[in-house]
């Protein structure tokens, strides 16, 4: 038995050395003997020795020290070499790309295809979507431990791909094959694989010009595949899709910047993201200097970075998406989801001002003034010349009908924004609710000389005159209102009740007539074109109005 056992030791040790010799060689030819495209290569991957591996079972202590992500890697890199072992004990039947496989995982060497890696990250138990979805420094942490072992590319697509929603493997193997076959179509440019396969020289300068090449084309490649690119998406599936489909665009800055990151990731470039303006754009290290690369415009790499411009760190560029999926959410009215969008961006930038303030707005939408006004006052504390916290806070107390402090920021805001033709309007409206007209007439008419075209001011200048009877001058500024907004039903309506008023029947006619051509559904036009047919003696017309006005509003019969 002992003769046995002592047999079965020599011969694994014998296996152990036969595969420690065949790493050792085989490490030689990477990563050069990898096609040009592949990451590795690009990234310049240094190789590892035998000697490196064997932390699972050779050092516990050194392995226990090891990030999640990296331990979960080294487990798979000794699954591969136990495998090799396996068939040199005639355990194992491998075919030759198995092998090879096998070899380049025993080695440290990734999948090359985006689905493949995605499919190694959800192996891990400590970056499954349900673990880190729900917490935005959590992702963040996977977000760094992935660039880390897999890189930028990977990392900045799984991440995203997380804030978009995507939970499943079956979710990230379709998107990782759709960036696969973008990148694809990228490389196969004849003009980038002409930059991807010369040899990479030493010199500073020569490497400078070959990797400035393949960036250029690069970026050339990325919209020719899409002139049209520049659109309003910006979650990465969107942008993704986009590039996938006919439609017209393909997404915003903030989307553009993430997929061209990714696909030049790919390509062995680490790009940082600048802000001009709320303008994302990229700068992206080339040797020993850097080249900014605007996403929405086709004008060649620039030397220069844009004035004004700075750079986000990835927690900002993640918060950054997470305020711009808040904000989606907001214009569909589901507040709910806007609220932990919020959160999660202000669990990575809790001073973030722009965050704050969308989230007190949020608040005022969903008629929480008291939660807006504690919210405005954090914002002012970090940004005492914030105009617009002054002009949410107004807002607010607006609300909540406290007409003493609504003034008061509002006066604040303009005393810093002396142009904010919205704040000026918003504090005719406060002064108008406190019986002050005179005021609110003033501040509506400097809201006009700020924003000549301001329909709201128009409109609010209309119901101000409405309110004191003088009905000409109202439907002077509601003409003046649908005039610039030609949609904007309010005015309509409200000069239909002017002209009512008045005793000109064949204009309130007129007027609710439109309103209703923009909006069928609006019972209030209804009724009242109803009243006017009426007063008019056309009966059957107004009996007509009014049964469609209680169709749609039963309450009417009430």
């Amino acid at each position: 038995m002992n003769g046995v056992l002592s047999g079965r030791q020599d011969r694994l040790a014998q296996a152990i050395k036969e595969v420690e010799c065949l790493l050792e060689r085989s490490a030689t030819h990477y990563p050069d003997g990898l096609p040009p495209e592949q990451y590795v290569r690009l990234a310049d991957w240094a190789g590892l020795r035998p000697s490196d591996s064997g932390l699972v079972m050779q050092f516990p202590e050194q392995f226990a020290r090891l990030d999640p992500t990296r331990q979960h890697l080294e487990v798979g890199r000794c699954h591969a070499e136990a495998l090799l072992i396996s068939e040199r004990l005639c355990e194992a039947m491998l075919t030759t790309p198995q092998r090879e496989e096998l070899t380049q995982r025993a080695l440290g060497i990734l999948p090359d295809s985006e689905a493949g890696r995605f499919l190694e990250i959800l192996a891990c138990p400590d970056l499954k979507p349900r673990k880190i979805a729900n917490s935005a420094p959590l992702l963040l942490r996977a977000v760094e431990d992935l660039e880390k072992n897999f890189g930028w590319s990977t990392a900045l697509a799984y991440g995203q791909l997380v804030v978009a929603g995507l939970r499943t493997e079956e979710e990230f193997s379709r998107y990782g094959q759709r960036l696969d076959h973008l990148f694809n179509q990228i490389i196969s440019s004849r003009a980038v694989a002409q930059w991807l396969t010369p040899p990479r020289p030493e010199e500073t300068t020569e490497k400078h010009e070959l990797l400035h090449g393949l960036l250029w084309h690069a970026r050339d490649a990325l919209w020719r595949v899409r002139p049209d690119r520049v659109s309003t998406p910006f979650l990465l599936t969107q942008v993704i899709d986009g590039y996938m489909s006919d439609r017209g665009g393909v997404g915003n800055s903030l989307g553009l910047a993430m997929l061209d990151s990714i696909v030049i990731g790919r390509l062995g470039f680490r790009p940082h993201f600048l802000l001009c303006d709320g303008v994302i754009s990229l700068e992206v290290p080339v040797a020993a200097h850097t080249a900014h690369w605007s996403v929405v415009d086709p004008e060649p790499l620039s030397d220069d970075r844009p004035p004004g411009a700075r750079r986000l760190d990835t927690a900002e560029i993640f918060a950054f998406t997470y305020a711009s999926l808040a904000t989606a959410h907001s214009g569909r009215g589901m507040w709910d989801r806007a609220m932990e969008a919020y959160a999660r961006a202000l669990e990575l930038k809790p001073d973030s001002v722009d965050v704050l303030t969308s989230r007190a707005v949020c608040h005022l939408r969903r008629e929480m003034p008291g939660d807006a006004v504690s919210t405005l006052r954090r914002v002012i504390e970090i940004a005492p010349d914030s105009a617009e916290a002054y002009h949410q806070l107004g807002n607010a107390y607006t609300m909540m009908s406290d007409w003493p402090r609504a003034l008061d920021a509002f006066r604040h805001a303009v005393k810093l924004r002396p142009d904010g033709a919205d704040i000026y309007n918003n504090m005719g409206i406060a002064y108008m609710r406190a019986g002050d007209l005179g005021q609110a007439t003033a501040a509506f008419e400097t809201a006009l000389e700020v924003k000549p075209d301001y329909y709201q001011a128009h409109f609010n200048l209309g119901n101000l005159y409405l309110g004191t009877k003088d009905h000409d001058r109202a439907i002077r500024h509601y003409r003046d209102a649908v005039r610039i907004e030609p949609g904007f039903v309010p005015a309509y309506y409200n000069m239909g009740q002017a002209c009512y008023n008045k005793g000109d029947l064949d204009g309130a006619i007129h007027s609710y007539q439109r309103a209703l051509d923009l909006n069928p559904k609006h019972f209030g036009a209804w009724h009242n074109l109803g009243i006017a047919f009426r007063d008019k003696g056309m009966t059957q017309k107004a009996v007509e109005a009014l049964e469609k006005a209680v169709a749609i509003n039963p309450n009417l019969l009430r």
